[in-house]
């Protein structure tokens, strides 16, 4: 339970800051990076684009972000329809008198 809790936390920092943090590296490093190439007047334009794109790279990283959560609530989904599945079965065993229970001897 311990471990189940921080691998929630995690995979949550993850899901949430791990790809605006990325998406701000890759966007930057071309503006702000060692071998970056700005010429005196083309400033105003390279940050215009820096601000276009880390907007469009938070609203990516948002949408990753609900597609991750909601494979996880699909997949918990998978575990019910499982579980309901497996029930049925067994009531329609016990209808049609076929269950037999098994005594387990220590």
């Amino acid at each position: 339970m311990h471990l189940k809790f921080w691998m929630g936390i995690y995979n949550n920092m993850l899901v949430k800051y791990g790809a605006v943090m990325v998406g701000y590296a890759v966007c930057g490093l071309p503006v702000f990076g060692p071998n970056a190439k700005t010429q005196v007047g083309d400033q105003a334009s390279i940050t215009k684009d820096y601000v276009r794109n880390s907007s469009l790279l938070i609203n990516l990283a948002k949408s990753i972000g609900r597609l991750v959560v909601s494979y996880k609530e699909v997949q918990s989904l998978a575990g019910y329809t499982t579980l309901i599945n497996e029930m049925d079965d067994v009531l329609k065993d016990l209808s049609e008198g076929k269950y037999k229970r098994n005594v387990v001897n220590f």
